[in-house]
């Protein structure tokens, strides 16, 4: 046991601090090189007067009379990080620049998309900062439909939820053609701004997984927007049968 180990001494101050890119390093820093850690990284950065966001991904009030984790849930979603971080540093499929990740595909396609650890969602690459107070402000409830402006900002940043960028241009009409390697297909272009993958695990670190790993897989992600894509259609069909002349105001009372 070596007890003279700092995983802090080798960490790069370089790195925006309050990124996802520096926890993921402090993680590292902590574990690849300790003596003290097996194959598996077992360990959690000492603390430093709270200087990493993880695991909750955001800071709790002073107000806040109680964690919102029991100790043994913390102790989870603490290895779920610890555990993606591995999983990161020993995929060379992925790079990480600050809060986006850009990922490339086994069959050429690239990738990207920011993670929010405040909110436990990914949005397109580069638009954290932009819709942060918006999310916020939705997350307190707030709506302000009477102000047109805020109303859009919030109603954008909401859409924007869950969607990452698949490194495709549109065809000046939005829409993208799907890659030759997914055999099969019943359609051959999606609209651009549909690209939403939608979690299925408890906690954001082993979603994140899960969509890097279907990501790198460069097959499945693209059946599982195609399918989104026909089903977008389809109600688009129905919605344009039931209603040929628009949607009239009072429609949920029909």
């Amino acid at each position: 046991m070596n007890e003279d180990f700092d995983g802090w001494e080798n960490i790069d101050w370089g790195i925006e601090i309050g990124t996802l890119e520096f926890d993921l390093m402090a993680i590292k820093s902590h574990n690849k090189a300790n003596p003290n850690v097996g194959k598996r990284w077992t360990e959690w950065p000492k603390e430093m007067s709270g200087i990493i966001l993880l695991p909750l991904g955001y800071k709790q009030s002073i107000w806040d009379k109680e964690s919102p984790l029991t100790e043994k849930e913390e102790s989870d979603l603490r290895q779920n990080w610890i555990d993606f971080a591995q999983f990161i540093d020993e995929n060379d499929s992925i790079s990480l620049k600050e809060n986006t990740f850009t990922v490339e595909g086994r069959y050429g396609s690239k990738f990207s998309f920011d993670a929010s650890m405040e909110f436990s969602i990914w949005l397109p690459p580069k638009t954290l900062e932009r819709y942060g107070d918006s999310l916020r402000a939705i997350r307190n409830g707030a709506r302000r439909k009477s102000n047109l402006g805020i109303h859009m900002e919030y109603l954008e940043a909401s859409q924007a939820t869950w969607k990452i960028d698949t490194g495709i241009l549109d065809d000046g009409l939005g829409f993208c053609d799907f890659p030759t390697h997914v055999n099969n297909l019943e359609l051959k272009q999606y609209e651009g701004w549909s690209t939403f993958f939608y979690p299925s695990n408890l906690t954001f670190p082993e979603n994140l997984t899960e969509l890097i790993e279907l990501l790198i897989g460069d097959l499945h992600i693209w059946e599982i927007l195609h399918e989104q894509e026909v089903k977008r259609r389809k109600a688009n069909e129905e919605w344009n049968k039931k209603w040929p002349n628009g949607r009239p105001d009072d429609w949920m009372y029909l």
